[in-house]
């Protein structure tokens, strides 16, 4: 290669560098963007942040009393049928893997005769009311922690209370229907039960 020919291939090298650069700048000029200095669409979280549980609606469901006007005697008695094996119903029924239900609703708790209960079932106060049967039976290990049954529970609310109406035709005296709470007093008792508890912060 001569000197003209190399000079001609540095000038060409050079001219392309030329050309990039160029470019480089030219579309930083078109396509600058200016640093965000702040949203566009402002959000306030200022309620949000000192909100309190008692603000939030939460659906806890129907409560035990509204289930129980529903309830049906004949899908209790289906739904007993997963209790059957281990429950007898008959009035001085003998106890089996659990213990007799006769007379169960609105019994005191760990009363029934000829059944060894667990410490936890004897610890436990009050009666078997309509509250706590369906808390009991929605989770017994939770309801009761340290119970010895092994039934899971019944997750549909419809099941629960026609099972608990289905037990509470094993007595010579029905225990009576719960009331359903009038709406305001429902709310009454909603905000008392969430107004102890902590703010939510998100």
């Amino acid at each position: 290669m001569n000197s003209n020919d190399f000079n001609k291939a540095s000038m060409g090298v050079i001219m392309f560098l030329l050309l990039v650069i160029g470019a480089s700048n030219f579309s930083e000029v078109i396509f600058h963007q200016d640093a965000l200095v702040a949203n566009a669409y402002p959000i306030d979280t200022s309620s949000i942040a000192s909100a309190s549980v008692a603000d939030v609606v939460v659906d806890m469901g129907p409560s035990i009393a509204e289930l129980m006007q529903t309830a049906s005697l004949d899908k209790g008695a289906s739904v007993f049928r997963k209790c059957a094996a281990c429950h007898t119903k008959d009035n001085g029924g003998s106890a089996k893997i659990g213990p007799n239900l006769w007379n169960v609703v609105g019994k005191d708790v760990a009363t029934s005769e000829g059944f060894g209960y667990s410490k936890a079932m004897l610890g436990q106060e009050g009666n078997w009311d309509y509250e706590l049967l369906n808390k009991y039976l929605t989770k017994p290990k939770d309801a009761i922690p340290g119970n010895k049954m092994v039934f899971v529970g019944l997750k549909k609310g419809s099941d629960r209370a026609s099972v608990i109406m289905y037990l509470r035709s094993f007595s010579d005296t029905p225990a009576a229907l719960p009331i359903v709470a009038s709406t305001e007093a429902s709310l009454e008792a909603t905000a008392e039960t969430t107004s102890s508890l902590s703010l939510i912060h998100i």
